[in-house]
């Protein structure tokens, strides 16, 4: 991978109401990038998965927490990737017996992902699967891709 652009941050309360304002803002991101479709669901889904996990399992039942994403554009001569990281500064808990498919998923949906628990908190790395270059004759002066 050679070159990088397009960066995305945000920083918000681990609170699961604040889940749907961050779909929203990663969704318009992504959108930006004229990322395709199937792979925009798939990346929003487990970007949100890894989010939701930090919200429900980071921090202790009332103890207050934040949520901190960053996600990059990389860019190489054949494919386009994202690398989303998501950041919590809980501690780590085993999940409750039977719950959920929240890691699975992520996996199934991205390329590579990374975990990483310490005492500082957890780091979920995920780097997408590739989608093509954007065929920049395709794009008119607003960044938009021309009707057919």
């Amino acid at each position: 991978m050679t070159a990088t652009t397009g960066y995305y941050r945000i920083r918000f309360a681990a609170d699961p109401v604040q889940l749907i304002f961050f779909r929203a803002g990663l969704t318009a991101w992504l959108r930006s990038l004229q990322w395709p479709e199937p792979d925009r669901i798939d990346a929003v889904l487990a970007i949100s998965e890894a989010c939701t996990n930090a919200v429900q399992h980071a921090y202790p039942a009332g103890e207050p927490g934040d949520v901190d994403v960053t996600g990059r554009l990389v860019v190489d001569e054949n494919v386009r990737r994202i690398v989303v990281v998501v950041r919590d500064e809980g501690r780590w808990r085993d999940r409750a017996g039977g719950r959920g498919y929240g890691l699975t998923t992520v996996h199934e949906c991205m390329a590579e992902v990374r975990i990483r628990q310490d005492g500082d908190g957890t780091v979920v790395t995920m780097i997408s699967k590739p989608v093509p270059l954007l065929d920049l004759s395709d794009v008119g002066e607003s960044g938009s891709r021309a009707a057919d």
